[in-house]
């Protein structure tokens, strides 16, 4: 694999701020030149590589969905069974990397002008499907009929963005084991006990807990 352009960085590098600048500002406050601060860089750097600020926020979007697809990636690779593929699923929407009050306030500043901006309709609309249909894939493998498991998925994708605002919204926020733990009561109420699930959850809760010790 090639060598990353200089530009690919910056624009990484301005999109990863421009999120940081949003968690602690929100959309309002969000402006180019704070953005430019906060990496060092002037005004006009970050309009060399972007012509406006929806166009930066866009990118940021993408860039923070990206972290979370490419975790998932590497843990549903190392899955071995259906329930295993739906617990990477659960593990990486929960990473100690990602679900962060201050990252959970940049989401919600986000989410919250997706009403007002089509292209961020379109960006969002494309992740739920996305993890919708991860849920439901994995829940039809492990034998469960297709209306339930629609069903579960959409209860399940329903429940995480519940705890991501909640893990934003809530004084000293939402820890991920809380978080977890909410998740499997109502997978219990869903699908019933199961020990293969079980082993299935405690497996991959231990696969993600080392693929994140080394990237720290």
């Amino acid at each position: 694999m090639g060598r990353r352009s200089i530009a690919h960085i910056r624009r990484e590098e301005f999109a990863r701020a421009a999120f940081e600048v949003l968690a602690i500002h929100g959309m309002q406050g969000t402006t180019l030149q704070r953005v430019a601060d906060h990496t060092g860089a002037s005004k006009a750097s970050v309009l060399h590589y972007f012509s406006n600020k929806q166009s930066l926020i866009e990118t940021a979007l993408r860039q923070s969905n990206a972290t979370l697809r490419k975790e998932a990636v590497a843990l549903m690779n190392l899955a071995t069974t259906p329930w295993e593929r739906f617990y990477a699923i659960i593990e990486a929407n929960f990473s100690p990397t990602t679900f962060q009050p201050e990252i959970a306030h940049g989401w919600i500043a986000m989410c919250a002008e997706v009403p007002h901006v089509a292209q961020f309709q379109r960006i969002q609309a494309v992740i739920y499907s996305r993890l919708h249909c991860n849920l439901l894939t994995a829940l039809l493998a492990t034998g469960i009929d297709r209306v339930a498991a629609d069903s579960g998925a959409e209860t399940i994708s329903l429940l995480i963005d519940g705890l991501w605002l909640r893990c934003g919204l809530r004084i000293g926020g939402l820890n991920r084991q809380e978080a977890t733990a909410q998740i499997e009561r109502v997978v219990e109420s869903l699908f019933g006990d199961s020990a293969e699930r079980k082993a299935a959850k405690t497996k991959m809760a231990e696969l993600a807990a080392a693929l994140t010790s080394r990237t720290q």
